[in-house]
């Protein structure tokens, strides 16, 4: 007897993630290494480490950061590799961060169809 896969309309299938080679490189690496490792300056002169989530600091919240990530997209025209184009998010703001954008792309393709 052959048992076959139910399908749910309601249940996304888990596709693999684009590897990425950048992300894997030396270069990357140490730049990520050494922003960890500094601080990023607000608007109203004072200095964050960056090893704290920037956005949960906005918030009043001291949450440790695990993600470095790039404030305008590489896809978009962001500058991989320069400082000022990164900041430090927990998790939670990072994925928001990502699913927000993947919301505005997905939106700009239907619009342009």
């Amino acid at each position: 007897m052959k048992v076959s896969k139910i399908k749910r309309p309601w249940v996304q299938e888990y596709k693999q993630r684009k590897y990425e080679p950048f992300y894997h490189s030396q270069q990357w690496r140490s730049i990520r290494k050494s922003f960890m490792l500094g601080y990023t300056t607000l608007e109203d002169g004072k200095l964050v480490p960056n090893n704290i989530c920037i956005m949960c600091y906005k918030e009043g919240k001291t949450v440790a950061a695990n993600t470095i990530d790039h404030k305008h997209r590489i896809k978009d025209g962001g500058d991989a590799l320069d400082p000022n184009n990164l900041q430090a998010l927990c998790r939670y703001h990072h994925d928001r961060k990502s699913s927000s954008e993947g919301h505005e792309m997905k939106d700009k393709m239907k619009k342009s169809n």
